[in-house]
């Protein structure tokens, strides 16, 4: 029989808190302690919380099936014009009423969905902000792959080299996540997550604005602005600011479209390049990287940040936007969530404030500083100068 590796470097003491922290989890192990906690009103609401806690993990799959089910179906959607019997939504959705029934229940249980009358339903706040906003609707189509590349998320810690890593859906749909010449990316390889990413910027667009004057800058240049979804809500905001975007060519060919649609050709210039390497254009006072470091590992991330301030002219601000990890609940949910995200993409990670701070002081620019949103779960602005 093998004998098990022994340690070669000997463990520091524990501390105090790691030795209570050992008791503490000795008794929550053990069934006796926990039928003598049931027994006491106070510990005993403290152990049912936990409980519903851990029980929340366990068939959190389960719950995020009937929210994409409701999604897929069109419920929301429906619901959005006013309230339904459930005959009528099993016709709308093509089901039969005892299975549609199963499914509204399920969605009232969940906050989802509300019922109104004995056989009358109507959206609740959270279904609500879901048939509000084709982009947080489109994510969750979207998590249909995500889910098949973390079916197995043990087998995806073990890939290894990146190039295992890459056989997933989600490093195919991010064309760029693949490396190489991605400057060359046709359009039907932005296609996909061009349109997602589109979709999907309003909520972020609106935090980023309400945490950042933009009014005190002439001209504003979004670093892969994707199809000028940002820059679309940021000239609607204020009205004086000259736009600017960069992105792969044939990103930038879909946002000159999109930005003449919106009446904003006059007030647009759209480059196209790799902007880890190309010359980016310097004639802008802020400059915009909303979701662009969190998709890109160390690396590619510090030749990013080098080429910008080798680039832009003293004096630029610089205005990074993501979701970071930190000690709020929101940002504790991003960093979760965007950690085994960036795992299947192939490509990034969930970082702290200070570590975006660090690559920023390294790449040379000054004084960045974290500046709070509304919403850490979306995003976290830091700012500094070239």
């Amino acid at each position: 029989m093998t004998e098990p590796a022994r340690e070669t470097s000997p463990r520091p003491p524990p501390s105090l808190a790691i030795r209570l922290r050992h008791w503490r989890n000795r008794q929550i192990a053990s069934p006796r302690f926990r039928r003598l906690m049931s027994r006491l009103p106070i510990a005993r609401w403290i152990a049912n919380r936990k409980a519903n806690q851990l029980f929340r993990l366990t068939a959190g799959f389960i719950h995020s099936q009937i929210l994409g089910s409701c999604v897929r179906l069109g419920l929301f959607d429906l619901l959005a014009e006013g309230g339904r019997t459930t005959d009528a939504l099993a016709e709308a959705c093509q089901l039969d009423p005892g299975r549609m029934l199963l499914l509204l229940e399920q969605a009232e249980r969940l906050g989802l969905i509300r019922r109104m009358a004995a056989d009358f339903w109507m959206l609740d706040d959270a279904g609500a902000v879901v048939a509000g906003d084709p982009g947080l609707a489109a994510m969750i189509r979207h998590h249909d792959m995500l889910y098949r590349d973390l079916g197995q998320l043990d087998d995806l810690l073990r890939g290894g080299a990146p190039e295992d890593i890459h056989g997933t859906e989600l490093a195919r749909f991010w064309a760029y996540a693949r490396g190489g010449a991605v400057a060359g990316l046709g359009a039907a390889a932005v296609a996909p997550y061009s349109s997602l990413m589109r979709l999907s910027q309003a909520m972020i667009a609106d935090c980023v604005l309400g945490a950042h004057d933009f009014g005190r800058h002439r001209c504003l240049l979004d670093i892969g602005g994707g199809d000028g979804a940002f820059l679309v809500a940021a000239a609607t905001a204020y009205p004086a600011l000259e736009l600017r975007l960069f992105d792969l060519p044939a990103v930038a060919a879909r946002a000159e479209e999109h930005l003449a649609a919106h009446g904003l050709a006059q007030r647009s210039r759209v480059h196209g390049g790799d902007f880890g390497q190309a010359p980016i254009p310097d004639d802008a006072d802020c400059v915009t990287l909303i979701r662009i470091l969190c998709d890109h590992d160390d690396g590619p991330a510090r030749r990013i940040l080098r080429n910008l301030y080798r680039s832009l002219q003293p004096g630029t601000q610089l205005v990074v936007a993501e979701a970071m990890a930190g000690p709020s609940e929101g940002a504790r949910l991003a960093a979760s969530y965007f950690s085994l995200y960036f795992l299947a993409m192939g490509s990034g990670r969930c970082r702290t404030g200070s570590e975006i701070q660090d690559l920023l002081s390294e790449a040379g620019f000054r004084s960045p500083r974290i500046v709070p949103t509304s919403s850490p779960l979306l995003a976290t602005l830091i700012v500094a100068t070239r």
